[in-house]
C-alpha cells in the first residue's frame, strides 16, 4: 500500500521531478559544463584502469604459451 501512494504521489506531481541541468538541458551553465568534465575524467580513468587489466591478462597469457611452447620442446628433446 505503501509503495502505491509513492507511486501516485509523483505520477500526479510531476514538478518535483525536474531534471538536473546536465539533462535538462542548459548547455552554458557552469554546472552543465563542469559535469560533463568530471564524466569525461570518469570515463578516462575507467578506461584506463580497463586497458591496463586487458594487458595484464594478454601479457600473462602469451608467458604461459611461451612456457608451455618451451617445456614442451624440452619434452621432446629429453625423449630422443
Amino acid at each position: 500500500m505503501r509503495y502505491l501512494f509513492i507511486i501516485y504521489f509523483f505520477v500526479f506531481s510531476p514538478g518535483l521531478l525536474s531534471a538536473c541541468a546536465t539533462c535538462y538541458g542548459a548547455p552554458d551553465a557552469p554546472a552543465t559544463q563542469g559535469l560533463n568534465m568530471a564524466i569525461l575524467v570518469l570515463l578516462g580513468f575507467i578506461s584506463t584502469i580497463l586497458l591496463m587489466i586487458v594487458l595484464s591478462v594478454f601479457s600473462i597469457y602469451k608467458k604461459s604459451q611461451l612456457y608451455h611452447s618451451q617445456s614442451n620442446y624440452e619434452i621432446a628433446i629429453k625423449d630422443k
